[in-house]
Formats: structure tokens, C-alpha cells, sequence
């Protein structure tokens, strides 16, 4: 049964979902309750309210260190950066969320049984997933290795006060660099007394920056899926296919988009779009299907997540029915 605190998420029993529904209540109520008993709707207002806050405050910091990074090309080029579009869908996700929750009051849109307000929900929802975790896996096994064989960016933090040059190849250069560096805060304050420079070295903004672009975004997505809304797969194929071609849609809008911004700022997106790196435009062709193409692998990925979720929640429920039963049969025989 409902209760206080997860109201309309238990369906009464006996009762069959409407024919051709997403889901036995609308997504736009499932995302704003998490499956679990232990998070209830209070607790749960913090965690997205915390998740928010955090969102914000690094969407900040991030966009401070790509304005301020050193670069030959425009500015704007922030815009077409696919790392940029995931970090703005993830921060749109949970800002929308929240404010479903908390600032309407649980006011959800109307008419909230319409399947095609449910679909583009979905579709959203899904997007975000797959273009965090796409993100990611870019990063740590194409860009980062591409960039570690050319010795390109990010470099490793090296310890404080010294190049990552002068410190690996010429220890007399390091002293000397060493003695030369002049204070990074203030006048009171040396190189090796900065925050966090003792622990992450020398230019540890750029780490954080990168720890949250391509790894703390798809985590906190994989923390929603697993914990913090009750969305469930569509079991139908058109839904499922419909999501798929959406998908695919949407990753090759990206590409038409990231061409755009190579003409207006001259900066590719990916290195794999430079057809001087990836060798010649047939291998650039093979390279965007290829991206286009993982959309629907990750989906797949972001769909077996929820499966286990669903599961470990559903036998969770099946041993409280048991307890229960077994409870009031106790009883009973007293």
C-alpha cells in the first residue's frame, strides 16, 4: 500500500496497467520517488537539493577554468564541447527534477497521463544517462591515451613548485625553477602552501575539473538510476525503439553540431573529427558512425542497470510481504 511518504507508487492490487502505458504511474511522479523505503521524500529533498547545489557550484568552476585556460581559438568553442552539453543535460536533469519536487510543491505538469509528455520525459531522462556515461567512456579510452602517447593534455600534477619537464629530466633545472618560483598566494603564502598542492601537486584545479567532467557526472547519474528515482524500463518495442532512434538522432545532431563549431571557432570537438589526426575523411566518417553508433550499445548498458535495480527492489518487497504474512499468521495462531 502507499503511505505518507511514497504516495500513489504502490498499485492496488488486481488492478492492470492501462493498455499501451509507460508505466503504471506517470515518469514524471517516478522520477521525484526513490524505490527504497530508507529514503524517504524528506531525505530524498536533501540528496537532490545537495546534488543541485554541487552541480551548480562545479558548473561554476568549470566554466571559469575553460574561459581562463590558455587556447588559440574563441571562447565559444566552449559551446560545441561535447563534455560541456553532457555537463549542461546533467545539470538540467536535476535542476527540472528538483523543481518538480520542491518549488511547485509536487505541482506536477498537467495532464500527466499523456504519453507523449511521458515520452519526451524518458527520452530526456535516457539522453542524459547515455551522454554522461558515452562521455565518459570517451575520455578514459580514447582521448586520455591519445593524449598520453602525444604527451597533450591533461598532464599528470606534478609535485609542487616544479614543471613536469625540469622535475622528470634535468634535476639541477628543477632546483633552479624551484628557487625562481615566485609566491602563488599572496605575498605570505609559497607554492608548496597552497591548498591541496601537497596532495594533488601542482595545477590541481585542472584534476578536479576533469574528475568532475568525466567521471563525478556520469557517477551521480548512475546514483539516480540506482537510487534516487523509480523510472522503469518500457517494456514495450515501440517505446524501447523509439528511445533508440531518439538517441540516435540526438548523437548525430551533436555531430552536425561540433562541424558547425569547427567552422565558426576552428577548434574540433574530438580529435578523431580532425581529419589531419584520424588520418584521412574516410577514417573521420568511420569515426562518427562509430560515435553515433555507441548511443544505442550504452543505452543497452543504462537498460540492464535499471533491470537490477528493479529486481533487487522486487525481492526486496516480496521478503517484506513474507515477514508480513508470516507476522500476521503469528498472530493469528495467538
Amino acid at each position: 500500500m502507499a503511505d505518507l511518504e511514497t504516495p500513489l507508487l504502490q498499485a492496488e492490487p488486481g488492478l492492470p496497467v492501462a493498455h499501451g502505458q509507460l508505466h503504471d504511474h506517470p515518469a514524471f511522479l517516478r522520477a521525484c520517488h526513490s524505490p527504497w523505503r530508507w529514503l524517504d521524500q524528506k531525505a530524498l529533498c536533501w540528496v537532490r537539493g545537495s546534488i543541485l547545489a554541487y552541480l551548480v557550484a562545479v558548473g561554476i568552476m568549470i566554466i571559469d577554468y575553460k574561459v581562463e585556460a590558455k587556447s588559440d581559438f574563441s571562447d565559444w568553442r566552449i559551446i560545441f564541447q561535447y563534455d560541456s552539453i553532457t555537463f549542461g543535460l546533467v545539470l538540467s536533469y536535476h535542476a527540472l527534477v528538483f523543481e518538480y519536487r520542491i518549488l511547485r510543491g509536487m505541482s506536477l505538469p498537467s495532464n500527466m497521463a499523456s504519453l507523449r509528455k511521458q515520452f519526451y520525459f524518458t527520452l530526456f531522462y535516457f539522453t542524459t544517462c547515455v551522454f554522461a556515461t558515452v562521455n565518459t567512456i570517451l575520455y578514459w579510452f580514447v582521448t586520455l591515451p591519445h593524449n598520453d602517447a602525444e604527451d597533450g593534455e591533461p598532464p599528470s600534477p606534478q609535485p609542487s613548485g616544479v614543471s613536469g619537464q625540469a622535475y622528470l629530466y634535468s634535476p639541477m633545472r628543477a632546483m633552479e625553477v624551484e628557487l625562481q618560483m615566485t609566491p602563488t598566494v599572496g605575498d605570505f603564502f609559497d607554492a608548496s602552501e597552497t591548498p591541496f598542492t601537497d596532495l594533488l601537486g601542482e595545477g590541481w584545479f585542472k584534476a578536479f575539473v576533469y574528475i568532475n567532467l568525466f567521471a563525478i557526472t556520469t557517477g551521480i547519474m548512475l546514483f539516480e538510476i540506482f537510487f534516487l528515482n523509480s523510472i522503469k524500463r518500457p517494456w514495450d518495442v515501440q517505446p524501447v525503439g523509439a528511445h533508440i532512434f531518439g538517441l540516435l538522432f540526438f548523437s548525430g545532431l551533436y555531430i552536425g553540431w561540433a562541424s558547425i563549431g569547427k567552422v565558426l571557432t576552428g577548434a574540433d570537438a574530438f580529435f578523431w573529427l580532425n581529419e589531419e589526426e584520424a588520418g584521412s575523411r574516410e577514417a573521420v566518417v568511420a569515426n562518427c558512425l562509430g560515435f553515433v553508433l555507441l548511443s544505442p550499445v550504452v543505452y543497452s548498458l543504462i537498460y540492464g542497470f535499471i533491470a537490477i535495480r528493479e529486481t533487487v527492489n522486487k525481492s526486496a518487497i516480496v521478503t517484506r510481504m513474507h515477514r508480513a504474512a508470516a507476522q500476521a499468521a503469528a498472530e493469528h495462531s495467538d
